[in-house]
């Protein structure tokens, strides 16, 4: 799982491609809603799209293309935010999204912080990610002003 703030607001071609492009390879199928910004991705990167309409109850096309996952990770990272936060600090939202990751990672764990000692020493990107926290808080500011 992967879970990368891509923009504030509407979504936007460009959103996508900065926040996936890396790790989509050409076999790829992108199953997401109806925007039109996933649909222009698809088609300029070449990869097969399907959209799911939950709106007019479509959740499953074919039988095998869905967006469950997806909802069930949001449902569960809003409950946790709700439950555990009063809000969240959009500088850190990254952030949050790392530690629900992190705990989502670990919730069946039998041996929490082994486990835990073993994924941050296997990690060799930590330090970088966090030195760009600020940057990428001001990027994100400049696209929504």
């Amino acid at each position: 799982m992967d879970l990368t703030v891509a923009t504030l607001g509407r979504i936007k071609k460009s959103d996508i491609k900065k926040a996936i492009d890396e790790r989509i390879k050409q076999n790829t199928i992108l199953c997401s809603d109806s925007h039109v910004s996933y649909k222009g991705y698809a088609t300029d990167k070449g990869i097969e799209h399907h959209t799911i309409r939950a709106d007019l109850n479509e959740f499953v096309k074919s039988k095998i293309y869905h967006v469950q996952h997806v909802n069930g990770i949001d449902s569960r990272l809003k409950k946790w935010i709700e439950n555990d936060f009063n809000g969240v600090s959009t500088k850190y939202l990254q952030k949050y999204l790392n530690w629900f990751r992190m705990k989502e990672m670990l919730k069946s764990s039998k041996d929490f912080i082994t486990d835990l000692k073993q994924i941050i020493i296997e990690d060799t990107q930590a330090l970088e990610r966090f030195n760009e926290i600020d940057r990428q808080y001001q990027l994100l500011l400049q696209k929504t002003t």
